[in-house]
């Protein structure tokens, strides 16, 4: 093991001094060769003795998560053991929608969520005790019709009825958002249905629904299996836009950040990996622990994703954007919350 990858854990990880024994002795070093031995070294010290405060970490971190390649991270970060890498314990909890995860994490049952920047501000008008810690990433979802239908454009889908995961979601915020594009009533000019993920594909295929805005991988499902057409592609709607989000609440963040600082290295983790290596990530999420689909069809998905942890100005932005879309447009909110409010990215940028 060389010197400085030594190093590196002893900063990450903050290693016990058996540890440190066995790792110097791995390395072909011994505890002098770090500067640990005695006072014979007229170089700078490092106590065997940790002087530092005790990580303030929680036993077992609930995670609320989606069926989605949105979630991707997650998946990765738990099949890949970068959670355990980080010394997480943790129990996932699976939700139909984001709002669904606000909900429990406001009632103190989730501690750290995925879920899109519109449930986040929309949980966040409620309950100011929320963060986005990280960024998931940027487009992602899709608005498919029946193939042979004829609803080519959005203005046929008018007096057509119109699936997504609920009320809040990002999916229904980009159906407002085309509604309002295309001088047609949200209220009176579609009529929205909620559906469970699981059933998007069929609803569209039985007639049920005429369309429906969904995340991926179902559009992609829908389009390979030859059951549905791609009308509009959310980057064709809002391009670059923030989809899914790493979300905490203050309590977590304030009396275990080591817990949330451990995540967002995990999720780090596996957002490289997604994009140095995604047909790995493909097979990841095509198993039979996640999604349980084809590794073809994650792959082609995975292509309308762009997966990053730190925001970048174009996520921030878009999080602007969706803010000043929530209120002024669509009156869902009491008012326009800046980017102080929502992030606290103090812990991301420390990694």
């Amino acid at each position: 093991m060389a010197i400085d990858n030594l190093i590196d854990r002893l900063k990450e990880d903050r290693l016990s001094r058996r540890t440190v024994l066995k790792l110097g002795a791995a390395a072909g070093i011994g505890l002098a060769g770090l500067g640990m031995a005695g006072c014979s070294s007229p170089s700078p010290t490092v106590s065997a003795t940790p002087t530092s405060a005790p990580l303030k970490v929680k036993e077992t971190v609930n995670i609320g998560y989606l069926t989605t390649d949105h979630d991707a991270p997650l998946y990765v970060a738990k099949t890949k053991g970068f959670l355990e890498k980080y010394g997480m314990k943790v129990k996932l909890v699976n939700f139909n929608s984001g709002p669904e995860i606000m909900t429990q994490m406001a009632g103190g049952s989730i501690d750290i969520g995925v879920a899109g920047v519109p449930p986040v501000i929309l949980a966040y008008d409620k309950d100011p005790t929320v963060k986005i810690v990280a960024a998931v990433h940027k487009n992602g979802s899709g608005l498919f019709v029946k193939k042979g239908s004829g609803l080519k454009k959005f203005t046929d889908l008018k007096g057509k009825k119109i699936g997504s995961p609920g009320p809040g979601s990002i999916q229904d915020i980009l159906v407002r958002q085309l509604c309002k594009k295309y001088g047609m009533s949200y209220e009176t000019d579609v009529s929205m249905a909620k559906l469970p993920a699981g059933q998007w594909v069929g609803a569209v295929d039985a007639g049920t629904v005429d369309a429906v805005m969904a995340w991926e991988p179902y559009v992609t499902i829908a389009e390979m299996q030859g059951i549905g057409e791609v009308m509009l592609r959310s980057e064709d709607i809002m391009p670059g836009h923030p989809c899914d989000s790493i979300v905490a609440t203050q309590t977590m963040i304030s009396q275990y950040p080591d817990s949330v600082k451990a995540f967002l290295r995990a999720h780090r983790d596996a957002v490289e990996l997604i994009n140095s290596n995604p047909q790995e990530a493909a097979q990841i999420v095509s198993s039979p622990e996640w999604l349980a689909d084809d590794t073809a069809i994650e792959r082609a998905a995975l292509e309308h994703i762009a997966f990053l942890y730190k925001p970048d100005e174009e996520y921030l932005s878009g999080t602007d954007t969706f803010s000043r879309a929530l209120k002024e447009e669509l009156g869902l909110t009491k008012k326009v919350y800046t980017r102080d409010e929502l992030f606290d990215l103090t812990l991301i940028s420390q990694i």
